[in-house]
């Protein structure tokens, strides 16, 4: 076997191997036979690939690299690829150097080392733990190395440079919305500037899908219609890569849900502000949007393939699995999958806005129970179980009061496994009547889940009820 050909051969079997040890290790005992298959799987891959030299697996700006060599594209692993990139990131790791000794390790060594690489998410510094442990258990047959500073500091480095291209682009998305909207009841609008950013939403969601999910709660009540358009465009895209969607059905995606309320440029404004009940002619206004998106995507200046793959799912973005809800139609009897995402995304960010014909916005986890009680109805169940468990119980961007009277931010889960103890930026009141960022806790880690000091989540509060802008916090705003 030739050298050269190492990735384009055996990279993607070498990486479907690992990932399958680790979440069988993560779950299964040593003696089940699915862990034991996978250690098997394991062992006989990397067998192969270490039979003349160490074994070298680089993550760096996203790719993996093995053996020196890029792994190239393949759609059939690109879950699993997205899968494992999104492991090594939350653990700020760059390398795994697999060494010819790791040929004759026993199989319980195997599993404890997939067990350590799973655990060390738990803890604040996950490199200095796994070291510790690795030396502990006398595992000398692999190298792990961490990211560069510069690549993990917030100051000036990956960090800071994400958080940029997030705010720049969240303003943009809004822009390009906006101008797309004035423009379509003109005549032709080019899609080409929508295109490019919702190639940029991709990359960022691929990149940093907890930090887009925390962006898509600026709530902009001015600009409220454009807004929603981007959040929607924001959890779509993170839901679609959560589930496994190509990079190329993601970008489609991320542009039906800036363009999924396209029709309401011909509702009257009146009518989409307005705070009482609506009249049974304004709403005829209102469950004619989706039809009207749908002319007005026809008029794009774009090619017929592309505007093919875009209409559906605005027109569909207000159809219940079981076809009820609006527009009413003859001719399907089925809902696209496009058209299911649109339509949780939907429902759930306008649960969580303050709108005119209501009190007060719900909290993130009230609008996934109330969605929840109308799974089947209203929402496809699996795709709305699927939604759940990627926000977590209190998803990402929800205020939560803690069981010591704290108050806190939802920021991420970083352990994929425990999703009712997720990672919390606490949040200190000051002098002038608003809060500061606190210390960041995981509530994973042991120390919080001693009895002498288990930390909970009491429940979620409303953030308008501290004037809180989630969103900030995300974007290290002070």
């Amino acid at each position: 076997m030739q050298r050269s050909s190492l990735a384009d051969r055996l990279g993607h079997d070498f990486l479907r191997a690992l990932y399958h040890l680790i979440h069988t290790a993560r779950i299964y005992q040593d003696n089940n036979q699915l862990s034991r298959k996978s250690v098997r799987s394991f062992q006989a891959i990397l067998n192969e690939m270490t039979a003349d030299q160490d074994l070298n697996l680089v993550f760096w700006r996203g790719r993996f690299h093995i053996g020196g060599e890029k792994l190239p594209y393949r759609r059939d692993t690109s879950g699993i690829v997205r899968g494992m990139a999104d492991f090594f990131t939350r653990r700020g790791m760059m390398s795994v150097n697999f060494l010819q000794s790791a040929r004759n390790v026993p199989p319980d060594g195997i599993l404890t080392f997939a067990r350590l690489m799973s655990d060390s998410i738990r803890y604040s510094d996950p490199q200095k733990w796994l070291a510790q442990k690795l030396a502990e258990e006398k595992i000398v047959w692999i190298q792990i190395v961490r990211k560069p500073a510069e690549e993990t500091a917030d100051g000036g480095g990956s960090e800071s440079r994400r958080f940029t291209q997030a705010r720049n682009a969240y303003a943009h998305a809004v822009e390009t919305v906006m101008e797309v909207a004035n423009k379509a009841s003109q005549g032709l609008v080019g899609v080409r500037k929508s295109r490019r950013l919702a190639q940029g939403i991709v990359d960022l969601v691929q990149e940093a899908p907890a930090l887009m999910i925390g962006l898509s709660t600026i709530k902009d009540y001015d600009d409220y219609t454009y807004t929603h358009s981007v959040n929607v465009a924001l959890l779509s895209t993170c839901l679609g890569r959560h589930i496994g969607l190509s990079d190329f059905a993601l970008e489609h995606l991320a542009v039906c849900g800036l363009f999924h309320d396209l029709g309401k440029v011909g509702v009257a404004k009146d009518v989409l502000l307005k705070k009482g009940k609506l009249t049974d002619d304004e709403w005829d206004q209102m469950r004619a949007h989706p039809l009207i998106g749908v002319k007005q995507i026809l008029m794009l200046n774009a090619p017929q393939s592309l505007r093919s793959k875009i209409i559906l799912g605005p027109f569909e973005h207000h159809l219940n699995p079981n076809m009820t809800g609006y527009p009413k139609t003859l001719f399907m009897d089925q809902i696209s999958l496009l058209g299911k995402i649109l339509h949780v995304t939907d429902v759930y960010e306008a649960l969580t806005a303050q709108r005119a014909y209501r009190v007060r916005a719900y909290t993130p986890d009230e609008a996934l129970r109330m969605m929840w009680r109308e799974k089947g109805e209203k929402f496809d169940t699996i795709l709305l179980k699927c939604f759940i468990d990627m926000m977590g119980v209190y998803p990402i961007g929800s205020v939560v009061e803690l069981s010591d009277r704290q108050i806190g931010l939802v920021m991420d889960y970083p352990d994929e496994t425990d999703r009712m103890r997720p990672l919390i930026l606490l949040l200190v009141a000051d002098d002038q009547g608003s809060f500061q960022r606190g210390e960041m806790i995981n509530l994973s880690d042991p120390q919080w889940q001693a009895d002498e000091r288990q930390l909970t989540i009491m429940r979620g509060v409303p953030p308008e009820r501290f004037h809180i802008n989630a969103a900030e916090y995300f974007l290290h705003i002070s």
